[in-house]
């Protein structure tokens, strides 16, 4: 049943790997050894049957800890599905396989999260889901303000905007690279005298950094405004002491191959993603068992992944001039460097991203946005900054730092 591996080493690493063949009703298990993360191209048809596929289709997912590629032949079989699983550290076939004999990793996704987070905690399918289901919750609807980070992985907003709610956006703190507190009270002061408060405040914990929640969730609860924390960077990242998820009223974990969101009362939230019943608005985002597996892998590592890139962001920061300095508590998933080379550090090898600022997108051109302060925009000038994944070897550090020394 085996049908082949990647046939080149694009990031010069070998990884354990294992296939799993889908059919209707019917799941296979195949450990294949190590393969190369690269080119796919090379996967052969199944053994036994000498016609090439007349279709392939493929898409790779990076999962942090684990990744996978799920490949689509429409030949003799064409409901079969073959998904080549990437495992970079070994802990998510054991738990795939556990997963395909029943056992229920829904429920242990939660406990785990609510373990971590001290609070109750929801899977759902999708991190956008989970923001849905959040905004739904905080009361935001069609015309609705919803204030929001502009530094931020644009596609984070998109729920606000497929309700029909309306982004208002917020510069940056020069510290912590997340909303600037100065910025969200200039908002709220012009919300009110509108008449229109904002539904809710998205706290996103911006690639990694931490927000000072000391001072803008004092400053929502005197406003009465509730807030939603976004942590798909920041899992293990501490703020004041306490673990991000647990300082907006909803906090939106991600883990590339699921979310959830964790709050005080979830009954609400478990109606809205149909785990229980309503008879008011509702969306499947269940966690299917096989996504709750992986996310459950991932944990299993996260402590361990976070603490190599905390020491390659602390060897950076300390090294070159052009990083800028991590906040206390910081996730440690990226380093904001000053630098031009995007492409060259792409073809290093490294993570490389430069997101658009998303008040200065065409679609959200007649939003306001406010600076954090009068003339000074923050995300202006980070605005030529390279965001560098740090998920990465000594060996690699040592090799960016002199690229960029």
């Amino acid at each position: 049943m085996l049908w082949g591996v990647c046939n080149t080493n694009t990031y010069g690493i070998e990884q354990n790997s294992f296939i799993i063949r889908t059919i209707p009703s019917v799941w296979e298990f195949h450990p294949i050894g190590t393969a190369y993360i690269g080119n796919l191209s090379g996967l052969s048809p199944p053994v036994g049957n000498s016609t090439p596929p007349q279709r392939m289709f493929i898409c790779l997912y990076y999962i942090l800890g684990c990744s996978y590629c799920q490949v689509n032949y429409r030949h003799n079989f064409p409901h079969t599905n073959y998904m080549l699983f990437i495992d970079k550290y070994g802990d998510a076939a054991a738990a795939l396989n556990d997963a395909l004999s029943g056992t229920d990793y829904v429920a242990r996704l939660e406990r785990e999260l609510c373990a971590m987070t001290n609070r109750n905690a929801v899977a759902i399918s999708t991190f956008d889901g989970a923001v849905h289901a959040a905004l739904h919750l905080c009361g935001a609807r069609s015309g609705d303000y919803v204030f929001a980070p502009t530094f931020t992985f644009y596609s984070y907003l998109a729920p606000i905007t497929n309700i029909g709610a309306v982004p208002v956006f917020l510069d940056c703190d020069p510290v912590t690279r997340c909303i600037s507190p100065l910025a969200l009270e200039t908002a709220l002061v012009w919300a009110s005298l509108q008449n229109k408060p904002p539904k809710a405040v998205i706290i996103d914990n911006a690639f990694g950094s931490v927000a000072d929640y000391d001072k803008l969730i004092p400053m929502c609860k005197a406003w009465n405004i509730p807030t939603i924390e976004l942590c798909a960077d920041a899992l293990c990242g501490v703020a004041g002491g306490k673990p991000c998820g647990s300082n907006g009223d909803y906090g939106v974990l991600g883990f590339g191959c699921g979310a959830a969101i964790a709050a005080d009362d979830i009954l609400p939230i478990k109606q809205f993603a149909r785990y229980e019943y309503t008879d008011g608005e509702n969306h499947d985002y269940r966690l299917n068992n096989f996504s709750a597996a992986l996310c459950c892998a991932y944990l299993s590592v996260a402590p361990k992944i976070y603490e190599r890139n905390r020491a390659n962001l602390a060897a950076l920061s300390s090294s070159l001039d052009c990083v800028i300095p991590p906040v206390k508590g910081d996730g440690a998933t990226y380093a904001l460097i000053k630098t031009n080379r995007i492409k060259e550090l792409e073809a290093a090898g490294f993570t490389a991203l430069r997101p658009p600022l998303a008040h200065m997108l065409t679609r959200y051109s007649g939003c306001h946005y406010f600076e954090h302060e009068q003339g000074y925009s923050v995300s202006g000038e980070l605005n030529g900054c390279v965001l560098i994944g740090l998920d990465f070897s000594a060996f690699k550090r040592y090799k960016l730092i002199s690229m960029l020394k």
